[in-house]
C-alpha cells in the first residue's frame, strides 16, 4: 500500500474519483432518486389533482400483473335468445362466445356458475379450448399485457432486421469508393431528425387517399390500404418506419467496428484462398462480436421505449389497441386519466424489464471472452 502511494497511485485514484463524481451525482439525481420516488408513488392511489393520497400497498401491482385461467361452464344445448351478463351466447356469425360483465350481476357469481366469484374483478382476454374443456384467460388489466405483447413483437422484428440491415449498410459505405460521405450522411440523417417530424411525414405517406406509398403500390394494381387504421397493419407500418429511422444509428456503430478490424486479417484470409463470404463469416463477424452484442441489446432496450411513433401516428393506441405500448400505456393512465400512482407502478415494472435486459447484457459479455 505504501508503495502504491509513493508511486503516485493515491493521486491517480483521487483524480479518478474527481472525474467520476459528476457522473455519479447526475446518476443519483436523475435516475436513482426519481426511481425511488416512483416506487413510493406506486404504492399509493395518488391522483393528478394533487389530493392527499392513501397508501394502497401492492394493490396497483396486483391490478397490473394478475392473470388467471378460468375454467368455463359447459356450453348449453340451446343458447339464450339474448346475450346474458355472464354466460354463453351465440354471435351473429354462429360462433359460441362467453360474455363476462360482472358489473351487471347483483348476486354472487357462484349462484350462476360455481367457482367464478373469485374472478369478479377480472376481464376475459382470450378463450381457449384445452382437451375439450373451455377456458378463459383472465386479466385484471388486459391492456397492460396487450402493450407488453406489442412491445415484444416490435422488438422481435425490429432488432434482427434493423441489426442485419445496419451491418449491410455499414459494409457498403466502408468501401473506398467516391461519394461515400454523401451516402453516410443520407443514411444517418433520419437519426438526427426529430421523431415527431418523421412520424408526421410517414403518416402522410401512409394516407389511404393520397399517400405516396399507396400511389406507388397502386402501379402494380395493389391497394389502397388503410395502413394505420387496420389492426393487422398498424403495428407493421410503425415497425417499417422505425427501422428506416433508426438503422443509421446502428450503422455508424458497425462502421466504427469495421474500421477497427486490421486489414492484415483480410489479406491473410485472401492469401489462404478465402472467398468474400468466408472472409465475412470467419473474419468480420468474429471481430464484430462485442459490437454486435452492444447493438442488439441497445436496440432491444430502445424497442421497449417505443412511444413517439405511436403517440403521433396512432394516438389512441391504434385500432383495437394494436399499437399500444408500455410507455404509451403508462402515460395514458398517468397523464390522461390522472392516475399517478397506477402509472408509477407501470413505470416501475417497465424499469424492471429494462433492468433484466441490462443484466442479461452483462451476463453475456462476462460469459464470453472478448477477442484480442
Amino acid at each position: 500500500m505504501l508503495n502504491f502511494f509513493r508511486n503516485g497511485g493515491g493521486d491517480q485514484r483521487l483524480t479518478a474519483y474527481i472525474l467520476i463524481s459528476p457522473a455519479i451525482i447526475l446518476l443519483v439525481i436523475f435516475m436513482v432518486v426519481p426511481f425511488l420516488r416512483g416506487i413510493q408513488l406506486s404504492m399509493t392511489n395518488q391522483q393528478f389533482t394533487g389530493a392527499e393520497a392513501d397508501n394502497v400497498g401492492l394493490e396497483n401491482y396486483d391490478q397490473i400483473l394478475s392473470v388467471g385461467l378460468m375454467e368455463l361452464p359447459p356450453r348449453p344445448e340451446a343458447y339464450p335468445d339474448r346475450r346474458p351478463s355472464v354466460g354463453w351466447y351465440q354471435s351473429s356469425d354462429g360462433s359460441a362466445q362467453f360474455r363476462w360483465r360482472t358489473r351487471a350481476v347483483d348476486d354472487s357469481l357462484d349462484t350462476i356458475y360455481d367457482g367464478l366469484e373469485r374472478y369478479r374483478e377480472y376481464e376475459v382476454s382470450t378463450l381457449v379450448n384445452l382437451f375439450g374443456t373451455d377456458y378463459a384467460l383472465m386479466m385484471k388489466e388486459p391492456l397492460f399485457w396487450t402493450s407488453l405483447r406489442n412491445n415484444i413483437i416490435f422488438a422481435l422484428v425490429v432488432v434482427p432486421v434493423q441489426t442485419a440491415l445496419a451491418l449491410f449498410l455499414a459494409i457498403l459505405i466502408n468501401q473506398k469508393l467516391p461519394f461515400m460521405n454523401v451516402f453516410r450522411t443520407t443514411y444517418f440523417s433520419p437519426v438526427v431528425t426529430a421523431m415527431v417530424i418523421i412520424a408526421v411525414v410517414w403518416s402522410f405517406l401512409y394516407n389511404p387517399q393520397f399517400g405516396l406509398i399507396n400511389e406507388m403500390i397502386g402501379v402494380f394494381g395493389l391497394g389502397p390500404y388503410d395502413w394505420l387504421q387496420h389492426p393487422s397493419s398498424a403495428l407493421p407500418a410503425i415497425i417499417i418506419m422505425s427501422i428506416w429511422q433508426g438503422v443509421g444509428f446502428q450503422m455508424v456503430i458497425f462502421l466504427a467496428g469495421l474500421q477497427d478490424i486490421p486489414e492484415d486479417l483480410y489479406e491473410a484470409a485472401g492469401i489462404d484462398g478465402a472467398s468474400i463470404w468466408q472472409q465475412f463469416r470467419f473474419v468480420t463477424l468474429p471481430m464484430l462480436r462485442n459490437t454486435m452484442i452492444f447493438v442488439v441489446l441497445t436496440t432491444t432496450i430502445l424497442s421497449f421505449r417505443l412511444f413517439d411513433q405511436v403517440n403521433v401516428m396512432t394516438p389512441d393506441g391504434g385500432p383495437e389497441n394494436s399499437t399500444a405500448t408500455m410507455v404509451w400505456f403508462a402515460i395514458r393512465r398517468g397523464w390522461g386519466n390522472g392516475e399517478i400512482g397506477f402509472a408509477s407502478a407501470v413505470s416501475v415494472v417497465f424499469v424492471g424489464i429494462v433492468l433484466l435486459i441490462s443484466i442479461a447484457q452483462r451476463m453475456i459479455i462476462s460469459s464470453e471472452s472478448a477477442l484480442d
